[in-house]
């Protein structure tokens, strides 16, 4: 089996990226959820406050997301992770000792970034540029610490907070960082000066087949670089050069954005349904089983047939899961539901990072990421209000999911017209010279 035989040829290459999506939970919202009801009581904070200043942080933490993102293009890989590993566990001790509003805006800040953003950075990107035959795989095998992080450390941490508070526990979390994950990183790699060392210029990818090789290591396949003739430096990823990005840029918005309203008004929906929210519980279990199969599913996948090409048709299955929970009543459709959105989750996952080096050169992938990750973020903010406003304009929720559906098939339907001769600019490639 192919995952078996990478996992024998990469095992440090992979166990670190799957570290860093591991490690990036202690900045995702599932986990920070948990904590929301002490912090508030703590601070005397209601729910709405807490929920606008987390809106707030949440969008300052994706604007800066570029800007620091792309650092991860020049520097050491492992200089890179240390710095976003020390960010991280000061936010952990920042929130575990905040005794006021600015305090905690500060902690929450970041935590944000380092964690959702940057940890999941040098995750996807370490992998992407290191992997080219079986860049699918590889990002899926390296993907699987995000649920596994969902499935251990809820439990761990609630019963953490029972036993020693609130703030003991996130205390603790950021020791973890620093004498667990800190050392398990400088030991995976330390001694790969290739996974290591920024990209330079470098040969672009057959833009027909992303799992057509470069020339490879025998036994990583990884990508050797040549200089590259046929571009300058402007500082800018070059993906937007490319009228195919501006088509599937709705593309990468909208799953964030939908999935994230979704869930957060997901009392709101069984309130409607008259189906208790145990079943939306229910379903998260689901929802993490099904994500994982839709990550390993993918991988061999997008090594087959490449991710631009896969990439319209990955919102079917949520598409199908709304569609059933418009029109369904039985809590069991709940579950449909939950596992067709994890489908298209996994999927996706692994999906947009692998794409980018389709796009543009191995050196700008951080770029290029970073850039896309803070829309995407950007979105998921906004999910919540937008869906807020129609539940406030009183429209049914059958009308709100029928948009829903509506707006899923667009995005999919402009992500297929991209593929038009001429919209598409392969790595490397002029614009004014692509055909």
């Amino acid at each position: 089996m192919q995952f078996i035989l990478l996992l024998r040829q990469a095992p440090r290459q992979l166990a670190f990226g799957a570290l860093h999506s591991f490690g990036s939970s202690f900045g995702q919202t599932f986990l920070i959820a948990l904590f929301v009801p002490f912090i508030s009581a703590s601070l005397a904070l209601n729910e709405t406050e807490f929920a606008n200043i987390y809106a707030g942080i949440t969008i300052g933490s994706a604007l800066c997301l570029p800007v620091v993102g792309r650092w991860i293009d020049k520097v050491d890989i492992l200089s890179y992770s240390l710095a976003t590993m020390g960010l991280l566990a000061l936010g952990c001790l920042m929130i575990a000792t905040a005794s006021n509003v600015w305090w905690l805006i500060a902690a929450l800040f970041v935590l944000r970034l380092a964690g959702q953003g940057l940890m999941s950075h040098v995750s996807m990107t370490g992998i992407a540029r290191y992997f080219t035959l079986h860049r699918g795989r590889a990002l899926a095998i390296a993907s699987f610490g995000f649920p596994l992080a969902e499935a251990i450390l809820p439990a761990t941490l609630l019963a953490m907070i029972a036993l020693f508070g609130w703030r003991y526990t996130y205390g603790a979390a950021g020791v973890f960082i620093v004498l667990i994950l800190i050392p398990l990183a400088i030991l995976l790699i330390r001694s790969d000066a290739r996974f290591r060392s920024a990209p330079s210029k470098t040969t672009p990818e057959n833009p027909k087949d992303s799992a057509t090789p470069h020339k490879t290591d025998s036994l990583t396949d990884t990508a050797q670089t040549e200089p590259d003739q046929t571009s300058a430096d402007t500082g800018h990823p070059r993906l937007f050069r490319s009228v195919y990005v501006w088509f599937c840029m709705p593309m990468l918005a909208t799953p964030p954005l939908v999935m994230t309203a979704l869930f957060f008004h997901q009392g709101a929906i069984s309130n409607h349904k008259g189906i208790d929210l145990g079943w939306f519980a229910a379903g998260f279990t689901v929802f993490a089983i099904t994500s994982v199969l839709g990550a390993f599913g993918s991988g061999p996948l997008i090594d087959k047939y490449s991710a631009r090409r896969l990439f319209p048709w990955h919102l079917i299955p949520v598409m199908i899961g709304v569609l059933l929970l418009s029109l369904g009543t039985h809590p069991v459709m709940i579950l449909v539901y939950m596992g067709l959105v994890g489908i298209t989750t996994g999927f996706a996952t692994t999906l947009r990072t692998a794409i980018i080096p389709e796009l543009v050169p191995l050196d700008e992938i951080g770029a290029a990421r970073s850039t896309l990750t803070a829309i995407m973020v950007l979105a998921s903010a906004m999910g919540p209000a937008i869906y807020g406003w129609m539940f406030a304009a009183d429209m049914s929720i059958e009308v709100m999911l029928g948009l829903t559906i509506g707006g899923m098939a667009i995005v999919s339907v402009m992500s297929w017209i991209s593929e038009r001769p001429g919209f598409y600019v392969p790595p490397g490639v002029n614009p004014q010279g692509a055909e």
